[in-house]
């Protein structure tokens, strides 16, 4: 089942984040509703200081692209949420992080409880996403088998630049977190891309990102 990603950026003003936020986990009375009847099957955001990340799940790609944006309720939504964002936002709308890696994504979904999205920072520019883009298809296999023998249930990583967001799903994030941790084929790949991380992503390693929106 296709997994699409979208990158999204809030204004640098906490109380608007938190409002973003708030919003989001206590939607508007039929949102949900709109959502599933565009074909939607789950759809996620996580949240990273300013950043966004937005990932729609359905029958195929295109499922979501159908949103009825004249109803009343989605324009009161997208009212409400328009002033949050940057400005760059209204000018070029969302970027679309280019996929690098699946696992099993027909595979039965994980709970909820052990979803997460986690964020490696990236140096900017093509070197960097040229070289994470080389190590991912190259391991590819090697990945799945790290993945597996933690526990992952399904998994997505996508590229942006500067960004490399992994969507995965577990029974226990942490008992995941251990075991890829300990992995040589996990940690080889990530020692392969080492030069191209950011100072805070090669200091502290991948980090957890916030959810903020749910609808399975």
């Amino acid at each position: 089942m296709p997994r699409i990603a979208f990158r999204l950026w809030l204004k640098d003003d906490p109380e608007g984040i938190e409002t973003y936020v708030h919003h989001h986990l206590h939607p508007f009375d039929g949102l949900y509703d709109l959502i599933r009847a565009a074909g939607i099957k789950r759809y996620t955001i996580w949240l990273d200081g300013t950043d966004l990340f937005l990932t729609r799940e359905g029958d195929t790609p295109e499922s979501g692209e159908s949103l009825d944006m004249a109803n009343p309720v989605h324009a009161e939504w997208a009212a409400t949420m328009k002033p949050l964002f940057q400005p760059r936002v209204a000018e070029s709308g969302a970027t679309r992080p280019a996929q690098i890696h699946a696992y099993a994504a027909d595979a039965e979904p994980g709970p909820a409880e052990g979803q997460m999205t986690y964020l490696a920072g990236l140096r900017p520019g093509d070197a960097a996403r040229d070289a994470v883009t080389r190590a991912w298809s190259l391991s590819a296999i090697e990945i799945s088998g790290a993945l597996q023998r933690a526990g992952v249930h399904r998994a997505w990583t996508f590229l942006d630049d500067g960004e490399l967001w992994t969507y995965l799903e577990a029974d226990s994030l942490g008992a995941m977190e251990e075991t890829l941790a300990a992995d040589p084929a996990w940690t080889d790949v990530w020692a392969r891309i080492s030069e191209h991380l950011d100072e805070r992503t090669a200091r502290d390693g991948w980090r957890r990102t916030r959810e903020v929106f749910r609808c399975d």
